[in-house]
């Protein structure tokens, strides 16, 4: 079922683009029973991403995202059961949503592709409108009786679990799926096509009695049509409606609110509030077989700070994920033939039994080497500039230890074990790989002395 989670997910785009929910203005809305049931759900959700350990922890961030958000909308007044707030959550997957009692979730893999503030504006912007249009509750009351939709949400619950153990990806679909079947809708894939609209119209209007540039949404879902990796799962967020119609009809509404001067955040202003968070995913991205979106967002970060070695340190952790795949797809991955067939073996197999497929090509161990001298080099000049940082020892570890290089590997290891604090995470399984390149060197010893 895992496996052809996407062919589900396409199934329910088109259940779902074929309902259209009718509904009172939001000054005239009035809560019902089931209104209230689920804003008990909302509030419950809100509860286990807490509990469960998923909102990512930095106050700087959190209060940056409420700034924007709040600037959008200086004039709206308070709903009822709304309190608007601003969370990110620890999720490579590129998505954001907001649920109608005024909570705003980003994902670090959004906040990771985002180029600057007006971008993240017409985000929030467009979650904003979903709660103050109250939609989430016009498409509850639309969907509760079609049983065909919930049937589809039952399945799409399971996508999660494809992912390697200790995968963060779609945690927040997976979270979703099992406090309410149409808050997992609601969260990942969207609304009604009229309601995406809707929410498209009211941000171009937020963003500018906020005094950002409407023509900044445009370019948000030209960065949202990135094709470094195949996902199992697409969000609203790249997929529904088509982002092409999205771009044109964007682009239009933008032309109908020039500003004579609007708010100018450069990019580099931008990832200083956000690179905590594009740091985590960056290593969130390794972990959920993304190698490709790790390195793109590792190598950005280089670009913007190049003499911040942490940051080299995780291009170089990228490039040793990589193993025999390019950083970049080929021409041929690119076609909708390339496409389909990527994202066939991308679900059909393991991460190791696909490097095991790309290293049988004739380019495979080629583009392996050439990855992994990368690696090497980038954990080395760390290693000169700064013989104290820890983990750059414990990435070239890994690195000899894959290529075999045993020696090398013990002695890089003991080194990060040397440096790292003691509570340090992972000490236990360094000091475990250690004991087992320690065994496997005694027992060479012995076959080659016998």
């Amino acid at each position: 079922m895992i496996r052809y989670a996407w062919f589900v997910a396409a199934l329910f785009l088109c259940i779902i683009s074929e309902i259209h929910a009718q509904s009172d203005s939001p000054k005239n809305f009035k809560f019902s029973t089931v209104d209230l049931k689920l804003l008990d759900e909302v509030q419950e959700l809100d509860r286990q991403f807490e509990k469960k350990g998923m909102i990512y922890r930095d106050q700087g961030l959190t209060s940056y995202l409420e700034e924007v958000a709040f600037r959008l909308m200086p004039d709206i007044p308070q709903s009822e059961r709304v309190e608007f707030k601003c969370r990110v959550l620890r999720d490579p997957m590129v998505n954001a949503f907001a649920m109608p009692n005024g909570s705003i979730y980003v994902n670090s893999g959004l906040l990771a592709v985002l180029e600057n503030e007006a971008q993240l504006a017409s985000v929030l912007a467009h979650e904003i409108t979903h709660v103050i249009h109250r939609h989430t509750y016009v498409e509850n009351r639309s969907l509760r009786k079609k049983s065909v939709v919930l049937h589809v949400f039952s399945a799409i619950g399971a996508a999660g679990g494809y992912f390697p153990a200790g995968s963060v990806f779609g945690a927040t679909m997976t979270l979703a799926g099992t406090v309410s079947q149409v808050l997992l809708m609601t969260s990942v894939f969207g609304y009604s096509q009229d309601l995406e609209r809707d929410a498209d119209n009211g941000a171009v209007v937020l963003m500018t009695a906020g005094s950002y540039d409407a023509a900044a949404m445009p370019r948000t879902f030209q960065l949202l049509d990135e094709k470094l990796e195949i996902e199992p799962i697409e969000t609203f967020y790249r997929t529904h409606p088509k982002l092409k119609e999205r771009i044109s009809t964007s682009t239009e509404l933008a032309k109908t609110q020039a500003l004579k001067e609007s708010r100018k955040v450069s990019e580099a202003e931008y990832l200083a509030r956000v690179a905590g968070a594009v740091c985590y995913n960056v290593g969130a991205d390794i972990g959920s077989r993304r190698a490709r979106t790790a390195v793109a967002r590792a190598s950005r970060l280089v670009g913007w700070k190049p003499d911040e070695l942490a940051y080299q340190v995780l291009l170089a952790d990228a490039y040793c994920s990589l193993g025999a795949k390019t950083a970049t797809p080929s021409e041929q991955e690119l076609t909708k033939h390339g496409q389909a067939d990527h994202r066939k073996r991308y679900l059909k197999l393991t991460e190791q039994e696909e490097q095991r497929e790309l290293l049988a090509v004739p380019a495979g161990p080629a583009d392996r080497k050439a990855n992994q001298e990368k690696s090497e080099k980038l954990y080395l000049d760390v290693i000169a500039h700064n013989s104290s940082l820890a983990d750059a020892y414990r990435g070239l570890g890994m690195l000899y230890e894959e290529q075999s290089r045993n020696s090398e590997a013990i002695r890089a290891y003991k080194q990060y074990l040397d440096l790292a604090p003691p509570e340090a995470i992972d000490r236990l399984r360094i000091e475990s790989r250690v004991k087992r390149l320690e065994k496997l060197q005694v027992l060479a010893g012995k076959e080659g002395g016998s």
